[in-house]
């Protein structure tokens, strides 16, 4: 097979405030293995120096195109800006502050045409902390119901990196722009359920970058992670389908966990005074449905949190902000 017949496969990169990373994510993506692929950039209007690296990158090889805007857009916005204008035909997205491993489009493309899917996915990633791979790596298949309770139970990442999809399965999908957050999955609930199948592998390719403190997942930010996330919540619960009594359970799980999540940034930013109302609907919410998820698809660990959250919501957050921002942290250094 020529490089002309291999498929081409459009690598979307989001680029905003990212100029410490960009240059290291772009060239993990020029020394993949395969080589038949296109890299859009979709600089949000970045302040910092991000474009400008864009542009330089893009002048030393014609399969890296650039696309700035004019004004900033988020995230969902420069996402959408490279699908209109990938020509692929396979999509996959890198987030530019993370990097992918030599492999990482070859393994994928490997899956999805080798099980004959519409999606491919590996069920583990590296992080930049944590670099140990997987000793034996298996390749299977699942339904679209499968990935989506994978997703919703929180047993695979909910983003849309470290995946790849037919491009003519997301066809005209694109990221909502009045989602504040959580915009992979609420893509994915749209895009799964039209797959036939999804390939799946458990071999590492892609790393996540956890030492951006720039990343909008370091500060907690209460319009955007707290009232945004449970605005999501509702888009999917009213938005997705076909459902069945499964998919109902793992939604309203997601829900739960998001309510949860939300009330975590409301006590991180010290900020329940303010939004009582809300902070006094999550702790209904969550300590009502806690005895419900006791029946779903959860683990044991998922089991012995929703006990908790049943005695006390706002106890059980406050003891996992300890343990990760206080406690756990002092332990790591």
């Amino acid at each position: 097979m020529t490089a002309n017949d291999e498929p081409l496969v459009s690598v979307l990169l989001p680029a905003y405030n990212v100029e410490e990373y960009l240059a290291k994510c772009v060239d993990s993506i020029l020394q993949q293995t395969y080589q038949n692929f296109e890299i859009i950039i979709a600089d949000d209007c970045s302040p910092d120096d991000s474009g400008k690296i864009a542009d330089k990158l893009a002048s030393k090889d014609a399969r890296i195109k650039v696309f700035h805007h004019g004004k900033n857009m988020g995230l969902s916005a420069a996402r959408n800006t490279g699908l209109n204008h990938a020509s692929g035909d396979y999509i996959t997205f890198v987030d530019s502050d993370d990097w992918i491993e030599p492999d990482y489009v070859e393994y994928l493309l490997r899956i999805i045409q080798g099980t004959d899917s519409d999606i491919a996915i590996s069920r583990n990633f590296f992080t930049s902390r944590s670099r140990e791979q997987v000793t034996e790596d298996r390749i299977t298949t699942i339904t679209p119901e499968d990935m989506l309770c994978d997703l919703l139970y929180n047993r695979i990442h909910v983003g849309v990196w470290n995946r790849m999809y037919k491009k003519s399965l997301i066809g005209n999908s694109r990221f909502r722009l009045d989602s504040l957050t959580g915009e992979g999955m609420q893509f994915n609930t749209q895009v799964v359920p039209k797959a036939s199948k999804v390939g799946m592998g458990l071999r590492r390719v892609y790393t996540y970058n956890v030492d951006n403190e720039t990343s909008a997942t370091k500060k907690p930010n209460v319009r955007k992670q707290a009232y945004g996330a449970v605005a999501t919540m509702d888009m999917i619960r009213e938005g997705l389908k076909p459902r069945s009594k499964r998919l109902d359970d793992a939604v309203e799980y997601q829900y739960f966990t998001t309510a949860l999540y939300a009330l975590t940034h409301l006590i991180r930013a010290k900020a329940v005074s303010e939004n009582r109302d809300f902070y006094k609907k999550l702790v209904r919410y969550t300590r009502s449905t806690a005895l419900k998820t006791l029946s779903m698809e959860t683990s044991t660990t998922q089991k012995i949190k929703s006990l908790l959250v049943a005695v006390s919501p706002t106890l059980t957050v406050s003891l996992a902000i300890f343990w990760r921002y206080g406690l756990g942290r002092k332990q790591r250094v």
